[in-house]
């Protein structure tokens, strides 16, 4: 049994004192150590549990990252109230009962009644469930690593206390790792949830054998820490503007900047763990390497390494196209890496002394926390567009800067202030003119510009057309004049939904059609008197801005309704509706909602088809290949499907487009002139992609990666 106390009388050997304070190290080490593992390995099973309900944005994961970070803070500052105003034997017995509460709300999967209806902020909604479900189990796990040193501090105050904070970093970094390579590809999200909740039960034994030990911490002991908290007090009033500014300050520049690139890479590709967990791996890494030892500290070279990436990310445009991207992401991530190690490096070199280690993390995390209500609530608010991201950037240039002038030579562990003095004022001037120069620009095209939960809008126009822009991706193109009704980008008459529509239009004079994703309503420019359409869509803003800006709907002779809201949330409640034709148009941008492409959502779409009636799913995407994944998945629900691929432009404004057709019909029906192009998928291609099921889906399966 490990000892509880480092309380041994004056005839107790050397040896027996080493003894018992090494094995209890084990268990101090080992609650931190699976702590900190729940502590991460929670946030992407959660985060995976609910992205489905909020559109599959990377909005979903920022709210989360900023809900955690917040509790981390929460936590941290209990760790450090509890070490400072109770007495050890209270301090266990206030934890045990945390602990068991927190088990008694286990499990942390919501329920399909948390489902959002479409009406309510998505924001708030996310983070009221997450208070919910996954609230008390963190804030218990998030006071995990500054508790437990503390209570490690009573027997050992030596500065190796401090080694259990990268160990916990290892902890977390082992989870973020682990899931994307071995929790996400073995285990189903309900699975996930069950194994979480059997991992925090064995943390609740052995952070509670911690607490219980507390209890048997013989009064002298209550001495002791009084005469600590006083130490403490006294410390606290010398506590200069400069240490607070750097343990807060440079935490919160290290989440900004976490936060940002995060958002950044999964725009740019596609919201999957995998890109969740990366940019956080490299954070929490920067944090072990400035925790575990000041040797591994080397300023001088790694700003020099980020100052590189930053040039890189300028001349991004120089590599090969299937290039630019990675290059340009895996850039990003060494800035953020730098920068991290930059802002934790300089604040690990001004730790206190363990009397006040608590205080010291509940200030980092408090910074953290700042960084992501900065993020996540205040830049949507102040900014319609992601400014955030070159703010963030000017700031991290001229940390590099100063960093890079301060530090004596490339391998000191140390910098000299007074070296960059000199020049600080002028950096400064810069990057803040920088920073200015940035939030004030804007595209002389763009006419209206808007930001939500679910991203930027930008509606840009010329003489000659206006267009819908989300991200980096076209939703939409409308030309002006009299042939603002032509379809245009990936709808026109060429393009695999005109020559299906033309087609089925031939057949019946009134048909009854469901599109999921409006963009700016150009296949409402194939209605006629007597259609009708149901419109679906997840972003208010999409609708609001295609009403104001576009005529395809108020110029459309169809009946129009419109649903706002998740489109597969929204047809399971449509029991009553049947579609001659549904059009699935969500996976074109670059960030796609994955749930709208599982088996489960397949059988749905079948449920809500006619006699008859055609499924049609548009899988143009630059960075992901679909067709194959949508051929099983059609083929896994009984229905035969061909792709029509267009490769060139007939006429202006329109795009390159593919598109999976499925249907039930015979094949007189694709011996039409319109559908005779429609190609067969191959059998051995089908039969070796994907089939994504609600439980099980990883867009790394279906990403293209870039040949020489």
């Amino acid at each position: 049994m490990p000892s509880c106390t480092s309380d041994v009388s004056g005839s107790t050997a050397n040896s027996t004192i080493a003894t018992k304070q090494t094995t209890s190290w084990f268990v101090f080490a080992g609650a931190t150590l699976l702590g900190a593992f729940l502590v991460f390995q929670v946030q992407p099973v959660i985060s995976k549990c609910v992205l489905p309900w909020f559109g599959g944005t990377p909005a979903v994961w920022t709210t989360c990252l900023l809900f955690f970070q917040v509790l981390l803070f929460a936590g941290y500052l209990y760790a450090h109230c509890i070490r400072r105003f109770l007495p050890p034997a209270l301090q266990g017995v206030v934890h045990l009962v945390l602990l068991c509460a927190a088990a008694w709300s286990l499990p942390i999967a919501p329920s399909d009644a948390w489902k959002p209806v479409g009406t309510e902020d998505p924001t708030w909604a996310l983070l009221w469930l997450l208070t919910a479900h996954v609230a008390l189990p963190y804030f218990v796990l998030s006071s995990t690593g500054p508790l437990v040193q503390a209570w490690l501090s009573y027997e050992n105050q030596s500065e190796s206390v401090y080694r259990l904070y990268a160990l916990s970093n290892v902890g977390s970094l082992v989870a973020l790792l682990s899931y994307p390579f071995v929790v996400e590809p073995l285990l189903s999200i309900e699975q996930q949830s069950v194994f979480w909740s059997l991992a925090f039960y064995a943390f609740v034994v052995v952070d509670g054998w911690l607490a219980i030990c507390l209890l048997r911490r013989r009064k002298g002991n209550a001495t002791t820490t009084n005469e600590d908290a006083a130490e403490s007090h006294s410390v606290l009033a010398k506590l200069g503007v400069a240490d607070w500014g750097v343990w807060i300050g440079l935490p919160a520049l290290a989440s900004v900047m976490l936060l940002v690139v995060t958002s950044h890479v999964c725009q740019d590709i596609a919201v999957m763990p995998f890109l969740w967990v990366l940019p956080l791996s490299l954070y929490l890494l920067s944090f072990i390497i400035s925790f575990d030892s000041p040797n591994w500290y080397r300023p001088k070279l790694i700003a020099a390494f980020t100052g590189l990436a930053f040039v890189v990310i300028q001349l991004k445009g120089w590599f090969p196209g299937n290039w630019q991207m990675p290059m340009e992401a895996l850039s990003y991530l060494v800035v953020l890496f730098g920068v991290c190690l930059l802002c934790h490096g300089e604040t690990a070199a001004r730790k206190p002394a363990t009397q006040r280690l608590t205080l010291y993390y509940a200030l980092i995390s408090f910074g953290g926390a700042m960084g992501g209500i900065l993020v996540a609530l205040i830049c949507p608010l102040v900014f319609q567009d992601y400014r955030e991201l070159p703010i963030a950037m000017s700031l991290s240039i001229g940390i590099v800067a100063i960093t890079f002038l301060a530090s004596r030579s490339w391998m000191t562990t140390t910098c000299d202030w007074k070296l960059s003095k000199g020049v600080n004022g002028l950096i400064v001037v810069i990057i803040g003119f920088t920073a200015v120069v940035t939030t004030m620009t804007n595209r002389t095209d763009t006419i209206d510009q808007r930001r939500n939960f679910f991203g930027v809008l930008r509606v840009e126009n010329d003489a000659e057309r206006v267009q819908l822009v989300h991200g980096n991706t076209i939703h939409g193109i409308q030309l002006h004049g009299p042939e603002r009704m032509t379809p245009t980008s990936y709808f026109g008459h060429s393009s695999g939904i005109g020559r299906l529509i033309h087609t089925m239009q031939a057949e019946s004079p009134e048909m009854r059609i469901g599109v999921i994703g409006l963009g700016c309503g150009v296949l409402a420019a194939y209605g006629r008197d007597g259609d009708s359409m149901d419109m679906y869509e997840i972003n208010p803003d999409v609708l609001a801005i295609a009403e104001e800006h576009f005529t395809f709907l108020s110029d459309c002779p169809a009946a129009i309704e419109h649903h706002l809201g998740d489109g597969r949330l929204l047809l399971e409640r449509h029991t009553d509706k049947k579609f001659d034709l549904l059009i699935l148009d969500a996976f074109s941008s670059d960030a796609i909602p994955a749930h709208l492409l599982t088996l489960e959502a397949m059988q749905l779409y079948r449920g809500r088809l006619a006699e008859d009636g055609v499924l049609a799913v548009h899988v143009s995407n630059n960075h992901l290949d679909l067709v194959p994944l949508t051929h099983r998945l059609t083929q896994a629900i009984g229905m035969p499907s061909r792709l029509i691929q267009n490769n060139h432009r007939d006429q202006v404004y329109t795009r390159p487009s593919r598109w999976v057709i499925a249907t039930d019909r015979d094949d007189a029906f694709w011996d039409s002139d319109y559908l005779s192009v429609a190609q067969k998928p191959d059998a051995s291609v089908v039969e070796s992609a994907p089939l994504w099921t609600d439980q099980h889906h990883n867009l790394a399966s279906v990403l293209i990666w870039p040949s020489l």
